[in-house]
């Protein structure tokens, strides 16, 4: 496996290497700090498991777009998500945020047909645009309590979406965000 690391941020890791179905599990290198744009963008190879280490801070814009994974720990040390981060990780059954994640950008879950439950760290302030839209089998969300704001069309399409509980903490809720 082949990857790009450049001063601590993980750049790429090349998908020609991921041809062979019997790589399932990835394990990010102790001290990458960043997982770069489209580091993990595809949708060619069929990686189940990607354990991101606790000296990542940041996933940059459409870091996992379209990867295969089926559940993730976004761990602790992560401070903020990118836009389209995560966008159409269509076997992505369940999330968990870490706790010091401040703000999941637009986009960043969208369109994640098989997401089932998102369980949203307390330090989560901001929720994107379209972050978790077209989530068609998104039952369970746990907020925060420092989540203030909720953007526009966040939860949009989230059809299996029954009932949620929102913090106090909310002060802005965008246009058609549970739609």
């Amino acid at each position: 496996m082949e990857l790009e690391i450049e001063n601590g941020v993980l750049k790429k890791i090349h998908m020609l290497y991921f041809g062979d179905d019997d790589i399932k599990d990835i394990v990010i290198p102790y001290g990458v700090t960043k997982i770069g744009y489209q580091a993990f963008a595809s949708d060619r190879h069929q990686i189940d498991r990607i354990t991101i280490p606790d000296t990542v801070t940041e996933i940059d814009d459409g870091a996992f777009w379209s990867c295969h994974i089926t559940s993730l720990t976004i761990p602790d040390s992560v401070i903020s998500i990118g836009n389209n981060a995560f966008e159409e990780c269509d076997r992505l059954e369940s999330v968990t945020i870490g706790k010091n994640v401040i703000s999941i950008g637009d986009h960043a879950f969208y369109d994640c047909r098989s997401l089932k439950s998102v369980t949203i760290g307390n330090s989560v302030t901001s929720i994107g645009e379209f972050a978790f839209a077209s989530d068609e089998k998104l039952e369970s969300v746990i907020f925060g309590n420092s989540l203030t704001s909720i953007g526009r069309f966040a939860f949009s399409g989230c059809t299996s979406l029954k009932s949620i509980t929102l913090p106090d903490s909310v002060t802005e809720i965008g246009e058609s965000a549970f739609d």
